[in-house]
């Protein structure tokens, strides 16, 4: 068992909600809180900041419970040797931490751990980095330094690399199970899975991420006044807005892509007016926050509760197994692409309208979805040609 420690996210009155490493004593941890504050804090979500904390606390509990002078080698600029972050360190970052009091698996997947590597060695190379700029321009110590951070880098990224799994990308929903989706999701079927007070708000949620490719975030942050309905050309507005002090969720939804605005069809738009009108008004406190989607206390909705109500879902239609958010973004991405090459659109065409559309900055952000296109594309062609073979074959003389 390691050393202790405490991931603690606290909301400031500017609506900022920062999180804070502590000990077993739930003392605050500086050197690393420091790094968090100075290096970290503008370049990520609240989320985000979490995540790597978590890491962070690991490298100080394994610190701790090693008896490594870990901040000592830090400050003073000598780091870590290339066999301390092999045999000592890297073992550490591979263990699986016990949840509920047991260990399900010895070691993290190549993911979890490819992330931690990264989290733990930007960390080091960022304070050593520190003390190369306290001292005297021409100081012997700077060549030195700078070695060492160049070696952890290598030896970072050489044990990140090794064992790499190719990525693997949300599948997307074929067209009949997102047909089979939107059939038992919606507020009038037999089959639907939700009480009847929540049916016509989950429905919605459905269809948006279905139909828009929304993010999870996305979904959460939007508020009543960026459903843009009473145009000739109805409209949703996907706004970015960290750190909203309107937003009382602690774990408060991102938009991590470029706010736009994404067209709605008419009948879309019908759903979403009618939800306002409605469903929505009768929420005990709606009044009291902008958010579109409610919970039933009428506090905006969490991140994990939509994870939830699509696994209700899959729990009740196995064929719908497996669903979440991020896989209907992937279906949606991927018929979107489908459906602009029919309309006679190039690769290059598609590729600047889906950066559009789903909010992605570079086309490097495109990549993943449309792998996914072709490899659907890809088992179409060949199921077809196997299946004309078998229809010659059948009809030949034996």
């Amino acid at each position: 068992m390691g050393a202790q420690f405490h991931v603690v996210l606290v909301r400031q009155s500017g609506g900022e909600r920062l999180p804070i490493l502590l000990d077993a004593d739930r003392q605050p941890v500086p050197w690393i809180n420091v790094y968090l504050i100075k290096r970290l804090r503008l370049r990520l979500s609240a989320n985000s900041l979490v995540k790597t904390l978590y890491v962070l606390g690991q490298l100080w509990a394994w610190s701790v419970s090693e008896n490594f002078p870990l901040r000592a080698r830090l400050v003073s600029g000598q780091g870590l040797s290339q066999d301390e972050i092999v045999s000592r360190l890297y073992p550490w970052l591979r263990r699986s931490a016990p949840t509920s009091g047991k260990v399900t698996k010895l070691v993290v997947s190549p993911s979890t751990l490819g992330f931690r590597l990264n989290v733990v060695a930007k960390c080091i190379i960022w304070h050593l980095e520190g003390v190369m700029s306290t001292l005297p321009v021409g100081a012997p110590e700077i060549t030195d330094i700078r070695a060492r951070v160049a070696l952890t880098q290598r030896c970072f990224a050489s044990l990140a690399q090794a064992g790499r799994p190719s990525a693997k990308h949300a599948a997307p929903l074929s067209h009949q199970q997102l047909h089979r989706l939107l059939q038992v999701c919606h507020p009038d079927a037999d089959e639907n899975p939700w009480k009847a007070t929540y049916r016509q708000r989950n429905y919605l949620i459905v269809l948006l991420l279905g139909t828009l490719g929304m993010r999870r975030g996305e979904l959460l942050k939007l508020r009543v006044s960026d459903c843009l309905l009473s145009r000739n050309d109805p409209q949703l507005r996907i706004a970015r807005a960290p750190d909203d002090p309107d937003d009382p969720r602690l774990n408060e939804p991102q938009v991590k892509t470029e706010p736009r605005h994404v067209p709605c069809d008419c009948s879309l738009a019908r759903y979403l007016n009618d939800y306002i009108c409605q469903s929505r008004r009768r929420v005990p406190g709606a009044a009291r926050t902008p958010f579109l989607f409610l919970s039933r206390s009428g506090r905006p909705m969490s991140l994990v509760r939509v994870n939830e109500l699509l696994s209700q879902v899959g729990a009740l239609h196995p064929e719908l197994e497996h669903l979440h958010p991020h896989r209907l973004r992937s279906t949606c991405a991927t018929e979107f692409r489908l459906t602009g090459l029919a309309n006679g659109l190039d690769d290059e065409r598609v590729t600047r309208n889906m950066m559009y559309f789903f909010g992605w900055r570079s086309a490097e952000s495109v990549r993943p979805y449309i792998e996914a296109a072709i490899r659907k594309e890809s088992s179409e062609i060949s199921l077809a040609y196997q299946s004309a073979l078998f229809r010659q074959a059948q009809g030949s003389p034996s």
